[in-house]
């Protein structure tokens, strides 16, 4: 069983003659490493002997939740994001490498980090002990108990003779407490049932609600199972044995001597997949953004406001940088200087510019001339960026 014994001498001390050392305490463990036995003089006039064993032993922290992190759509900059997208290297980030594996990670990075720096969003932590039903009247009863307690405890140190008195007073703050918890939690029980059977059947509003609910109960991963006698196995031996012998009768292939089938070739080859910049943008368009977010955590809201942009970064026989007019060379170049084309294909995710960057480069005319833009100036950059939207469109 891999079980060591931790005390390595006797702990019987001999007090009577003939007879022979022995363990009697045994301290078995799988770890032997973490612990440290000392064995000591008897307590008292006890005959054995005091073993003391030490374990280095830390256990997992109670307090450590995690956290999920919320956005808040309503007040996002769309514009300045799509500008980002529209503006952005994708085919020197995100396509210089062969393995589409890899394009889609490096997409999903220029995306989360575009929703952190137009998006607002807070971290909620999960799993905390919140009280919904806790209202003021719950506050108030529970600072009387606490101002009862405190003046017990005054009388009670100063050997008051109304002693008697503050203690009956704290008794019946700790019975207040209780009923008016009971009667919070009453009535927020209550106000739920008039919320689920005010909600129209088959409603979205219904159904979350009704999860909500059934969050607060605990649900089997594995639901119940029924033997072929007629009867549901509850716990979780049963249905893991129940399941095992499921599985090995769906699993038994009997064939005798049966050949295998031989199948003629069909002669034909699949073929080339073509992904369309129309299709990907079309796909987008009519994404569902009531579901929830994939585990890349890119929700389904900036897929679809940011689609025409999302869209450009497939790869056609067009260079994206031609469609745009140069944008991503112009972006390059004016975050990071004049650079060869060498160094702007190794233009990696991390330059994502800020949102203070975007902005001033959205001012900008040129490397030259970053001070204040005049009307003219203004109009030149309005009339670009709808020529982006006429290549983006297409």
């Amino acid at each position: 069983m891999g079980l060591s014994q931790l005390a390595k001498q006797a702990t019987r001390v001999l007090d009577i003659a003939g007879h022979t050392t022995n363990y009697l305490d045994i301290l078995l463990t799988t770890d032997p490493d973490r612990c440290i036995v000392t064995v000591s003089s008897p307590l008292g006039t006890s005959d054995h002997c005091l073993v003391k064993s030490v374990t280095s032993f830390s256990p997992p922290d109670r307090d450590s939740r995690g956290e999920r992190r919320v956005w808040r759509y309503k007040s996002a900059d769309w514009d300045e994001m799509r500008y980002f997208f529209a503006s952005y290297p994708w085919q020197q980030v995100c396509f210089s490498s062969e393995n589409p594996s890899s394009c889609a990670e490096a997409i999903s990075d220029v995306v989360r980090q575009a929703m952190e720096y137009y998006i607002p969003y807070s971290n909620v932590p999960i799993g905390c002990s919140a009280r919904p039903w806790f209202n003021a009247a719950c506050a108030e009863a529970e600072k009387r108990k606490h101002s009862a307690f405190l003046s017990w405890v005054d009388a009670r140190d100063r050997k008051a003779p109304d002693l008697s008195s503050k203690k009956r007073a704290f008794k019946h703050a700790v019975k207040s407490y209780k009923k008016v918890q009971r009667k919070a939690r009453f009535d927020r029980i209550s106000h739920i049932g008039q919320k689920l059977s005010a909600q129209p059947s088959g409603s979205r509003a219904l159904w979350s609600l009704a999860r909500s609910v059934a969050a607060n109960f605990c649900w089997p991963t594995l639901p119940p199972l029924v033997w072929p006698v007629g009867i549901l196995a509850h716990t979780a031996r049963e249905k893991a044995g129940l399941f095992a012998s499921l599985f090995a009768y769906n699993s038994r292939l009997d064939t005798g001597s049966a050949t295998p089938p031989t199948l003629p070739h069909c002669g034909t080859s699949m073929p080339e997949i073509r992904i369309r910049n129309r299709k990907v943008l079309r796909a987008l368009c009519r994404l569902d953004v009531n579901k929830a977010s994939r585990p890349d955590s890119i929700s389904a809201t900036v897929l679809k406001a940011c689609a025409p942009e999302s869209s450009a970064n497939v790869p056609k026989s067009v260079p994206i940088s031609r469609v745009v007019d140069g944008a991503a060379f112009r972006v390059a170049g004016t975050l990071l200087g004049p650079q060869p084309p060498a160094v702007v294909q190794r233009i990696t995710v991390l330059r994502i510019p800020t949102q203070q960057q975007l902005v001033h480069h959205t001012r900008c005319t040129s490397q030259q001339n970053c001070s204040d833009p005049s009307s003219t100036v203004r109009l030149y950059q309005i009339t670009r960026r709808l020529a982006w939207w006429q290549g983006l469109i297409w």
